[in-house]
């Protein structure tokens, strides 16, 4: 029953993936032994379906993924949306109209009918470009070059670009209700940094909360290195931040594990696995 009612949640990049944004084969290899023993795992990324269906190919992930930073949760099996966060239409006319021109510098992504749609205008700088070119051809992910002023539907924002230019877009952001927003430097180009604009009503502890009572679940583990995990933190029984993680992540910590090089995620849920049945075994 306690191992029923536990779940493993992990970020994935710079937690459970490698540098090269990879599940190394013994990660692949641990996790699926444990899953087939019954183990509950799930992730909760930034990254939408298209890219963590790739990336989670080969891993039997059985339970719905928190995906878009709890925009929405994903069942990898069936291969369709679970829940999922809009923004409202007079809160995302907001975004739109605060940002005038500056709209276009950024990724505007909606679902309809379980299709994921990308809206972009220009691709401008080396961090925009390679964000598209990186997932122009995913198979679960549409991108359509279109000037937008109004769409249904959206669920989140996505804003790359250097240091200033992104401060300046989350200061004009900020007095808007009804918004979420996360800044952060990108992990992969040390000169970009990300802002990410969602539903106040999304996040990775409310994804994980959606989760976690769908399921029936009692008890969550995580595991991140960023500070988009620090929600999923404050929310699960235990925290553990990787050794790479920023500082405020592994303050927030339980503990502290490995590296993302060193295959910490999947060896400590292999230990902790293997610790609670020996102490249900004693008693």
């Amino acid at each position: 029953n306690i191992m029923n009612q536990t779940i493993y949640i992990t970020d994935l990049d710079g937690t459970l993936l490698n540098s090269k944004k990879e599940v190394s084969e013994t990660t692949c290899k641990l996790l699926n032994e444990l899953i087939d023993q019954g183990v509950h795992f799930s992730v909760a990324t930034a990254r939408t379906p298209a890219t963590v269906e790739n990336i989670l190919k080969d891993v039997k992930v059985k339970e719905p993924i928190v995906v878009m930073n709890g925009v929405a949760l994903y069942d990898l099996q069936k291969h369709e949306y679970v829940n999922i966060e809009y923004l409202t239409a007079p809160i995302a006319s907001k975004v739109i109209s605060c940002l005038g021109e500056t709209i276009s510098h950024g990724f505007i992504y909606t679902i309809k009918e379980n299709q994921l749609t990308v809206y972009y205008d220009q691709l401008v700088g080396k961090g925009r470009t390679n964000f598209y070119e990186e997932r122009k051809d995913l198979k679960y992910k549409h991108f359509v070059q279109e000037s937008v002023q109004c769409l249904d539907e959206i669920i989140y924002f996505v804003f790359i670009d250097n240091k200033e230019r992104i401060q300046a877009i989350y200061d004009k952001l900020q007095g808007i209700k009804g918004l979420d927003m996360v800044m952060y430097k990108d992990i992969y180009d040390e000169e970009a940094y990300i802002l990410e604009v969602y539903s106040s009503k999304a996040t990775k502890s409310k994804g994980l909360a959606k989760l976690k009572m769908l399921k029936g679940f009692e008890k969550i583990i995580c595991f991140g290195d960023h500070l988009n995990d620090l929600s999923m933190f404050k929310l699960a029984e235990e925290a553990y931040a990787v050794e790479n993680a920023v500082e405020e992540v592994k303050a927030a910590a339980t503990a502290v594990i490995g590296s993302n090089e060193s295959d910490s995620v999947a060896t400590f849920i292999k230990e902790n696995y293997y610790k609670t049945i020996h102490e249900i075994n004693d008693k």
